[in-house]
């Protein structure tokens, strides 16, 4: 199509030309006729060429060379997720323990840190009393329950238990291994439902123990009445504790 174009315009502009010097050899009486017939005609066929023309392909060396000066764009370096070091929070003593044996003063204490919701932060307050309370005494091994709640003392599932043996010799003085440290803590999270539950269940549980031992199925009809729910939506909270490598 752009060939033919191509030629119908040479051969239009050429007569146009010739025309304007004699209009007679271009078959017109003036040379305004021949400007209108074949000069208007010349400007159509550039018109039509430059629409109907196909874009020339670029070589195979040209294009790769193309190709070689464009930037390189380099994907974006993913940022690796900050480590949140673990915190020491504050906390208070609610029991003390004397578990001592002739040799080995051995002290165990029950702590609350109401602050400390994460696992490794259970963790680091656990530790930081050992520290602190095996400094204040110079027991030479110091047992640390980080509790729920002051109420659950005692009543087991612990948010973390801390050992530390200063002299890395165990509890018992004779198990020298140099390891002076068992960390363990949970993530668990419990809710304010769960907190007054455990508390009333440990509140009333000497009300269902006739002959030393709970009747759970008359404590939780009972607590079930309390909180407006049916006994067997009664339950105590399972705290899953996980070893914390040190």
């Amino acid at each position: 199509m752009d060939t033919v174009l191509a030629l119908l315009f040479l051969a239009s502009s050429t007569i146009c030309v010739i025309g304007l010097l004699k209009p007679s050899l271009a078959g017109k009486a003036t040379r305004g006729q021949v400007f209108k017939f074949y000069g208007l005609g010349a400007i159509a066929f550039l018109f039509l060429f430059a629409v109907f023309m196909e874009p020339v392909e670029p070589s195979p060396d040209t294009a790769t060379a193309q190709a070689e000066q464009q930037p390189e764009v380099k994907a974006p370096i993913e940022q690796a997720p900050a480590v949140t070091k673990p915190v020491a929070h504050k906390y208070q003593v609610v029991a003390e323990e004397n578990t001592s044996m002739p040799g080995r003063e051995r002290l165990r204490w029950r702590i609350v840190a109401p602050s400390a919701l994460t696992q490794l932060d259970r963790a680091e307050t656990a530790k930081a009393a050992a520290k602190d309370l095996q400094e204040k005494t110079g027991a030479d091994f110091t047992h640390i329950f980080l509790e729920a709640a002051e109420f659950t003392a005692g009543f087991g599932n612990v948010l973390a238990i801390v050992t530390y043996a200063p002299d890395g010799c165990g509890v018992t003085g004779k198990d020298c291994t140099g390891k002076k440290w068992e960390v363990s803590a949970s993530a668990t999270q419990l809710s304010d439902t769960q907190m007054a539950v455990w508390k009333a269940w440990i509140e009333n549980r000497e009300k269902f123990m006739p002959d030393g031992y709970v009747d759970e199925d008359r404590l939780k009809e009972f607590l079930a009445k309390k909180f407006d729910t049916t006994p067997d939506k009664i339950t105590l909270p399972w705290v899953e504790r996980d070893d914390i490598a040190q």
